[in-house]
């Protein structure tokens, strides 16, 4: 068995990672903010430089925020929610996929998942299914079949199904 992601490992960073963000960014504010206050509170009655210091560092604390908020905090939101409620019990079961394509690259809240296809004999019919691979440059053979362990449609652990041949 083939393991992808380590999921426990995953999650436990991912929290971290998330707190972490949320902590450093909490400060940032507070420190800026309060500097900001006690700067212009014990400046002499010529007040003209603390204001101009404080209004280019509130605007780069602006414009860092922006920046922040549209680039890297949705990465950090997206990985926390996906392994948040991550768990053994949670793993969709998949046997006897067959793999066909790697069709393209999906982009979700700044991150890239390769959307793989695979098909599977469901009674009578032959059916598609596309799962992601998340952080991972795992390459896969063309008609080879696969048991799949996934969450979220996103492959977990693989292993690779020999057929026995009688010669």
């Amino acid at each position: 068995m083939t393991v992808v992601i380590d999921v426990d490992k995953y999650k436990k960073k991912t929290k971290i990672r998330f707190i972490i963000h949320l902590i450093c960014l909490s400060l940032l504010i507070a420190g800026v903010v309060i500097g900001s206050v006690f700067s212009l509170i014990k400046s002499p009655l010529d007040y003209r430089l603390n204001l101009i210091l404080n209004i280019v560092i509130d605007s780069s604390l602006i414009c860092f925020l922006i920046f922040y908020f549209f680039n890297i905090f949705p990465v950090v939101v997206h990985y926390y929610r996906i392994f948040k409620n991550a768990n053994h019990v949670a793993y969709e079961h998949r046997r006897h996929l067959t793999y066909i394509e790697e069709k393209n690259i999906k982009t979700i809240s700044n991150i890239r998942f390769r959307t793989l296809s695979f098909s599977y004999k469901e009674g009578e019919g032959t059916y598609l299914d596309n799962l992601y691979v998340l952080d991972s440059d795992i390459e896969l053979k063309k008609g080879q079949k696969y048991s799949l362990y996934t969450y979220r449609n996103i492959i977990i652990k693989l292993e690779e199904i020999n057929n026995a041949a009688i010669k």
